[in-house]
């Protein structure tokens, strides 16, 4: 018998109020009140993302089946756990498809999940048990990983120190933070709510520094699918909303929405693996399928006790196909131009130390820099969004201001590890109504491409300049100087962006930044002039030319009144 079901245990940490007080509920719980909790709570932003996508596979089940009154849909008959017995019909897609779009539209009006989905989970309760002999939550059994099956005698052993990101795992290799210690073996004890977070985060970011496979025949091994996603989700004023929000429901993509929804708890084990073990093509079909990915074949003996040190058995599993794998919705994307991903769109990892502001274009699907509109990708939910204020009318979503936050795991630099080593997160506040016009959110790419102008070529050269007259050497000088700019420009831009509505008229907003852009640049550059000293000021000869930081000043300012459009007159003019 089972021990431990997630359907009945507190173990999904939320928030429950404005001062940031968390507690652990269940998961019939939390589908009941997710409209009264504000956010996840859990150990790690990184660990409620991959949380979160579990929780969201349970939505896109239920409600590719029932609407948002908690009826069948009309199109094919369910067995008694809920399952469609059959694809639906290619001639009933167009009216299947508009039923979904009504079922997003209602469930987000009635502000509350029906009571469909607790009674989903109840038909499925047997797939919940952390601990279970023939269906363990997002593990394997025994039999699965017997020694005949691998390449070597038995998985790799993983140590609860391990898998919580909180701890170091030993002194050469990073973790996030580190608040336990070594005595009694404490990095290793895991309570159990602890445990089935920690399993779920470590599907998604697994690495590739164990060692142990199925069978003889080597393949591309996963590191987790969420280890190569720049993570973008859209974040609501309670959970319930944010669920919703990222709830793609009509996603057509790889033919999603006429095939059965199929999370992996849907399918024993032994039926997953072979599934991608034993086969050539790529077998993530459907939303909830990619949602409950597994990144290891996990094995956790049955009868472990929460007062022993934690450790299970791992063994790796093919990796997922990255190639315009559009099914997934929550990752903003890149062209590759050359490499063995050459024309085709690959997951993009954020940046650290960047602002996700910096790459709007990238989130709005728009031309930068020097990318093509060709080669842009608007991530799933952002489309799924823009497709729903242009398309229907949605009371509660027209002019609601919406977060859009990023997450991605770093790494240890290390290709053939890639051990995680920390979280790189951040988020935008934007009006929806901004979001869905394209000619606002062209406007705001222009502005953003603008701002990384002046800051990445007309201030970067007056930092140049300093740079030459002081003869410094540092390689990471002019760097670190325009990083320390886009930080003092950092905040403004997100308040000036967070408070554009979409009746707004747009040049006086573009304006509006410009002139605050401009004053925010020359403060900097002046307090650099300010604290000059003799030598600044006699200069150096370079390439038969004298340069001091006055001229350099000058030549600042030349160019950023040049580049820097503040007014309409100088619009007209250019």
């Amino acid at each position: 018998m089972g021990r431990y079901n997630l359907l009945d245990e507190s173990w999904i940490s939320v928030v429950v109020d404005n001062k940031g007080n968390t507690r652990e509920v269940s998961m019939i719980d939390f589908f009941e009140n997710a409209d009264k909790y504000l956010d996840f709570g859990g150990d790690t932003k990184t660990q409620d993302f991959a949380v979160m996508r579990v929780l969201l596979a349970v939505v896109y089940t239920v409600f590719s089946r029932f609407d948002a009154e908690g009826k069948a849909y009309e199109f094919f008959e369910l067995d008694d756990r809920y399952r469609p017995k059959e694809n639906i019909d290619e001639y009933d897609l167009d009216d299947y498809e508009e039923s979904l779009y009504s079922t997003w539209i209602n469930l987000w009006e009635q502000k509350k999940f029906p009571a469909v989905v607790g009674d989903y989970l109840e038909k499925w309760r047997d797939r919940f048990f952390l601990y279970d002999e023939e269906y363990p939550f997002f593990q394997v059994t025994k039999k699965d990983v017997e020694s005949s099956k691998l390449n070597k005698a038995s998985p790799s052993d993983i140590s609860g120190k391990k898998i919580n990101r909180r701890i170091s795992e030993s002194n050469n290799k990073k973790a996030l933070f580190s608040p336990k210690y070594e005595n009694g073996k404490n990095k290793e004890i895991l309570s159990d709510q602890e445990k089935i977070r920690w399993l779920i985060t470590y599907h998604g970011y697994t690495g590739l520094d164990d060692k142990v496979t199925f069978g003889k025949d080597k393949y591309k091994s996963s590191k987790g699918w969420l280890f190569d996603l720049g993570g973008i989700y859209l974040k609501g004023d309670n959970i319930f909303e944010t669920l919703i929000l990222n709830t793609v429901l009509a996603n057509r993509e790889d033919g999603n929405i006429w095939k059965k929804q199929l999370p992996c708890w849907e399918i024993s084990s032994k039926e997953y693996l072979d599934c991608i073990l034993n086969s050539k093509v790529d077998k993530i079909e459907t939303v909830a399928t990619l949602l409950t990915a597994w990144g290891r074949a996990i094995y956790i003996e049955s009868k472990l006790s929460t007062s022993e040190p934690f450790s299970f058995g791992v063994v790796k599993i093919p990796d997922i196909n990255h190639q315009n794998k559009f099914l997934e919705s929550m990752t903003v994307w890149q062209y590759n131009k050359n490499g063995d991903n050459k024309d085709t769109f690959t997951p993009r990892k954020h940046q650290a130390n960047k602002s996700i502001w910096r790459s709007f274009g990238l989130i709005a699907g728009l031309e930068y820099a020097q990318t093509k509109k060709e080669e842009c990708k608007k991530p799933g939910v952002i489309e799924w969004i823009n497709r729903l204020s242009s398309e229907y009318e949605v009371d509660g979503l027209k002019n609601k201001n919406i977060k859009i936050c990023s997450v991605s795991m770093q790494d240890d630099g290390n290709a053939t590890s890639w051990v995680p080593t920390d979280e790189i997160l951040d988020l935008i506040d934007i009006n929806e109504s901004v979001l869905s016009d394209e000619l606002w959110t062209e406007r705001i790419n222009q502005v953003v491409e603008n701002t990384k102008k002046i800051v990445g070529f007309v201030y970067k050269n007056y930092i140049d300049d300093i740079k030459q007259i002081r003869n410094i050497k540092t390689s990471s000088f002019v760097e670190s100087k325009v990083e320390e700019m886009y930080y003092r420009i950092d905040s403004s831009f997100r308040i000036w962006l967070a408070n554009i509505k979409g009746e707004d008229e747009k040049d006086r907003k573009v304006f509006e930044w410009n002139i605050l852009l401009k004053k925010i640049v020359v403060q900097v550059a002046d307090e650099t002039l300010k604290f000059a000293g003799d030598r600044d000021f006699k200069g150096k000869e370079i390439d038969d030319k004298l340069i001091n930081i006055a001229t350099a000043y000058n030549r600042f300012m030349h160019l950023l009144n040049k580049e820097l459009i503040i007014t309409k007159e100088e619009m007209n003019n250019g």
